[in-house]
């Protein structure tokens, strides 16, 4: 809300002389009300889940490489423990492969993660562009109908709407050619 308010003072202080000739209608809205209450974005929701839940099926196989992957790690530190008789280089040697194969394990699925989340990060965000052109697009209908000047968000304080300024270049371009 305080965003909003600085918003606003802005948006006074700059209008000055014209505030004073000619009203600015300004309107606000609540996208956080309209996301929570209109539902394509519950429709959005629904069907990254859907997404998800298919996305999870189909990750059995990766989970099942890497339970393999982890079973071959458990039974090498179990024979590197038991205490047979290696030499010292044998123990070197299967504590490098125990490292690499731990490396190799955790690589796989901190890869495996960063991707699934980029991936439904973008998707979702896909998905709510939709939905986000369609609330603006109803937002620019109204302010044109209703005659507004400019239309807030308040729950951020940023302009969602304004209506489309008058273009002042080339009378400004003739006034000082003529100064």
């Amino acid at each position: 809300m305080r965003k909003f308010f600085f918003a606003l003072l802005a948006v006074l202080l700059f209008t000055g002389e014209a505030w004073c000739q000619q009203a600015l209608k300004m309107g606000m809205v609540a996208l956080e009300v309209i996301i929570q209450n209109y539902p394509r974005f519950q429709q959005v929701d629904e069907q990254l889940q859907r997404e998800m839940t298919t996305y999870q099926k189909e990750r059995k196989s990766w989970e099942a490489d890497m339970d393999r992957l982890k079973a071959a790690i458990q039974k090498k530190e179990e024979t590197l423990r038991a205490g047979q008789i290696f030499t010292d280089q044998k123990k070197i040697q299967l504590q490098q492969e125990i490292d690499s194969l731990t490396t190799d394990f955790s690589n796989r699925v901190s890869q495996k993660t960063s991707q699934e989340q980029e991936y439904f990060t973008k998707r979702r965000n896909e998905l709510l562009a939709v939905v986000l052109e369609e609330v603006n697009e109803v937002i620019r209908q109204m302010g044109e109908e209703r005659g507004y000047d400019l239309i807030f968000d308040a729950s951020n304080g940023t302009v969602v709407y304004a209506r489309e300024p008058d273009d002042l270049n080339d009378e400004l371009l003739n006034r000082l050619k003529n100064k």
